[in-house]
């Protein structure tokens, strides 16, 4: 059954399903004003939430995807300083297209930004949107799927927190939430004092597991060093691209990534430690910045002949860099003394006020182990998203993903994929599944 299940998804015409769309003159563009070029749209065939719910923005015909208006400079610096884990693989505007409303929004300093993937007949947006305020998040959801559904096309948010999750699923727009992904979020400072602790002291199996990994790389002479923008040999560089070429070569069967793997995309915002044994580049490790504390692994690759251990040594010295900066600075903050007539040295801090100064680090986007109903969805439709979702997995690996994170001992935080009501059946599943396919 889940054979089937994920043949249909990826392949609905062979099972008399999907959407059939008449083919597009060549040289007839589109009359609705959209920016997506020369193309044919069919009649909708579900009902708009804009008529659903006449208290989305007027004026649907006049939103368009502006996203040209922005150059990729300036969308990395937005990223870098609003974004998410998610965000970052808009960068790769071969595969993302780039969305801004037309009018701006007050409740965001600049004007907000959307990345999405399209895949006939539907817009995947990958992520929250970039907005300087959480206040700005409902009207820029309402404005993408006016947007959407303008252009005939059936809107479905992918890889988004609790606070759009929520709006999305309100009263308002009703819509169908599920969470099968989660946000893999790392403390540096954690991993690197349970990391040099003694064998016999406190860290569960997965910190021995990362401890003899570590000693393993020692022994086998890997030094793992940053390489700061504009310290690049041309011989290190040269490894670097030869080994990433190498290992894109080796990757078999089916691959769903967001994002394709280019070394030298915005290098401004991002750093990158290398891992060397014999003076032999062995192994790369990319990060990405993604808030004032906030970083993101893009990717930690190690080439062929690299020694066991040296992904997670890559890691672990990045940890520990990004966690001895934040320390320096932190301590190096001028202390603000209350007045004597406030109450202010009786409190106590807060959880909240005492992660505020701790640097975080995300590995992305993480399958979990099963799909989990949000709200609006129930009855058999989860039952057959479920077991769409473990032939996937299964087959394409995700899973394994998430366990060698663990090692680091991740924090899950639940991210959700949003669709209106009866707008995600296995042809949206095989849809994004071909989206992100490489």
């Amino acid at each position: 059954m889940p054979d089937l299940l994920l043949q249909t998804a990826l392949h609905p015409h062979l099972h008399g399903h999907g959407h059939r769309s008449s083919p597009a003159s060549p040289s007839t563009a589109c009359t609705t004003g959209c920016s997506f070029g020369n193309h044919h749209h069919e009649p909708s065939q579900t009902p708009s939430a804009s008529s659903s719910h006449p208290n989305l923005l007027s004026g649907a015909s006049s939103l368009s995807s502006t996203g040209n208006d922005i150059n990729s400079a300036q969308l990395a610096d937005l990223i870098a300083h609003y974004g998410t884990s998610s965000s970052i693989a808009w960068l790769d505007r071969e595969r993302y297209k780039i969305w801004r409303p037309s009018q701006p929004i007050l409740e965001s300093d600049f004007i907000p930004v959307q990345g999405y993937l399209r895949k006939d007949p539907f817009v995947f947006a990958w992520g929250n949107p970039l907005v300087s305020s959480p206040a700005a998040l409902e009207k820029t959801a309402r404005a993408f799927i006016a947007f959407a559904e303008a252009n005939h096309l059936r809107p479905v948010w992918s890889c988004v927190d609790h606070d759009l999750e929520a709006i999305l699923s309100g009263d308002a727009l009703g819509w169908a939430t599920v969470s099968c992904i989660y946000e893999d979020v790392i403390d540096p400072g954690h991993i690197v004092e349970l990391a040099g602790m003694e064998k016999d002291k406190e860290g569960g199996h997965s910190i021995r597991d990362l401890r003899r990994n570590l000693h393993r790389a020692e022994e086998e002479q890997v030094d793992v060093h940053e390489v700061k923008r504009g310290d690049w040999s041309d011989k290190d560089k040269e490894a670097v691209e030869a080994g990433i070429r190498e290992w894109k070569a080796h990757r078999h069967g089916m691959k769903l990534d967001p994002m394709t793997l280019e070394p030298w995309v915005d290098e401004s915002h991002r750093r990158y430690w290398i891992a060397k044994q014999k003076d032999k580049v062995v192994g790369v490790e990319i990060l990405a910045r993604t808030g004032p504390l906030s970083w993101q692994i893009v990717k930690c690759i190690t080439f062929h002949h690299a020694p066991k251990g040296t992904s997670e040594s890559l890691i672990h010295a990045a940890l520990k860099d990004l966690h001895l900066e934040n320390q320096y600075a932190t301590e190096t903050l001028p202390t603000i003394v209350a007045p004597e007539d406030t109450s202010a040295s009786e409190t106590t801090e807060t959880p909240a006020e005492s992660r505020k100064n701790r640097v975080t680090v995300s590995f992305g986007i993480t399958a979990a182990d099963h799909l989990e109903p949000g709200h609006n969805v129930g009855g058999w439709k989860v039952t057959v998203l479920g077991k769409t979702y473990q032939a996937v997995s299964g087959i394409v690996g995700l899973i394994k993903m998430g366990q060698y994170r663990n090692k680091f001992l991740a924090m899950h935080e639940p991210m959700f994929v949003c669709y209106p009501a009866n707008g995600f059946g296995l042809i949206a599943v095989g849809a994004l599944l071909m989206a992100l396919r490489h």
